[in-house]
């Protein structure tokens, strides 16, 4: 599964991933919004659950390529999707618009951010580079070798007595 994330919080919303993705797209699918003084894009999280794809009456939302896709030739505009995004990432006009990774190519919202701060990233990439971590952690730990009960269930239970 791949997905935009932020990489850093270095935007100062120049707009220009929002522009790029407007130019390539004909309408814009980010969105900067500002919280704390800091600027954070709205985008498709692309969910597995995909809540948008669940209440979409038409079907024009489908996983594909291990993303979320609509298909604006099949959307009728009703605007359930953009209720059910839980990222508010669903923007609405005639039709209903999201991200869609640009179909495969390089999203031209990451490609124009001068600041870096948008990244395409395959998630299971990142979760198999954190169990990498974990491991090689977990290799050079120093474990007891003494073969004696000392988990937490036999500390729990040694005292313990059933009732008749």
């Amino acid at each position: 599964m791949k997905k935009i994330i932020m990489a850093n919080y270095n935007c100062d919303n120049c707009g220009d991933c929002v522009k790029a993705c407007m130019e390539k797209n004909k309408v814009g699918r980010i969105a900067i919004m500002e919280k704390d003084g800091k600027y954070i894009p709205i985008i498709c999280q692309h969910c597995a659950s995909a809540p948008c794809k669940e209440v979409c009456p038409v079907s024009a939302i489908e996983h594909k390529d291990g993303y979320v896709y609509l298909n604006e030739e099949v959307c009728i505009g009703c605007g359930l999707c953009a209720l059910a995004c839980p990222f508010g990432a669903i923007t609405l006009d005639d039709k209903a618009y999201k991200c869609i990774l640009c179909n495969g190519d390089e999203p031209a919202c990451v490609k124009a951010c001068s600041k870096r701060c948008l990244e395409l990233v395959d998630v299971n990439e990142l979760i198999f580079a954190k169990r990498d971590n974990s491991l090689n952690l977990f290799s050079k730990m120093t474990l007891p070798t003494q073969k004696t009960d000392n988990s937490l269930i036999s500390k729990i239970t040694v005292n313990a007595k059933v009732q008749p």
